[in-house]
């Protein structure tokens, strides 16, 4: 029997069409990355409206949440030579943007509220705790039930003063989160003193790490609790002199801190 020049060449282009249409589909779907500006009003127990960014991957399957806490900043520490270079490391700076995109990780950024004198200049880093915690709490929550996401891939993370206020917000409310990352600061109360978990472990995983050139007395408190919470029985990883040589988020050490993240929460 011969074949039809004509049935050939219009299974052809049908196929082909298919093709083009399927894989147009799914590349929108696994490219589509939206940038979302506080997509939800939320207002404190303050009645002090929040601000916050989500960054979120396009996906039809529940996706894995990361909040993201950056260190004290304020515009006059730029005139004082002790912090010569110091950022406080927004997210722009950590490489976890680009990180959680490629990764199908939603990212949670939320923007401070409330000011307080740190170092004798107005700052911005979560304190006072009484006031910040409200409000993210709220918008966290929100966000978990607005969009679709793994509630049981829930992560907390934070460098210095943005660390301290992760081990915070986890020991809280210790069963909502998978676990955290403390970079360059862990447990401590508002005056320095070093704090127990709020409940025995093994609760959340726990990733504390502090890079080569960090300030000492931070090396010293992520060491002392680390083994507090070793002690209360958390799964927990210390990762010492990690790059650069300063008190900055440690970007290129994203994938190993996501791949410890996920191994100490799943074996809470």
């Amino acid at each position: 029997m011969k074949n039809n020049p004509g049935k050939i060449l219009f299974g052809t282009v049908l196929t082909i069409l298919i093709m083009v249409f399927f894989i147009s589909g799914c590349g929108k779907n696994k490219s589509k990355y939206e940038i979302l500006k506080t997509p939800f009003n939320v207002k404190d127990k303050f009645g002090t409206d929040r601000e916050y960014k989500v960054f979120m991957p396009g996906s039809d399957k529940k996706v894995p949440l990361l909040v993201y806490f950056h260190g004290v900043m304020s515009d006059k520490f730029k005139n004082m030579p002790v912090l010569k270079g110091y950022t406080g490391s927004p997210v722009e700076e950590t490489g976890l943007i680009p990180f959680c995109r490629a990764n199908r990780i939603a990212l949670l950024v939320i923007k401070p509220a409330y000011s307080y004198r740190f170092l004798n200049v107005e700052s911005y880093g979560w304190s006072p705790f009484e006031k910040e915690i409200n409000g993210i709490e709220k918008i966290i929550d929100i966000i978990m039930a607005k969009f679709n996401i793994d509630r049981e891939e829930v992560y907390l993370s934070g460098i210095s003063a943005g660390a301290v206020l992760s081990n915070h917000l986890a020991n809280r409310r210790p069963e909502l989160y998978n676990a955290i990352l403390s970079h360059s600061q862990a447990y401590i109360s508002e005056d320095n003193r070093l704090l127990e978990p709020a409940a025995e472990g093994p609760k959340f995983g726990l990733v504390i790490g502090y890079t080569k050139g960090d300030y000492k007395n931070l090396i010293d408190i992520c060491t002392k609790s680390y083994e507090i919470y070793k002690k209360n029985g958390y799964k927990a990883v210390l990762l010492k002199d990690l790059p650069p040589l300063s008190h900055k988020w440690s970007d290129s050490s994203n994938r190993r801190f996501w791949r410890l993240l996920q191994k100490t929460g799943n074996g809470r």
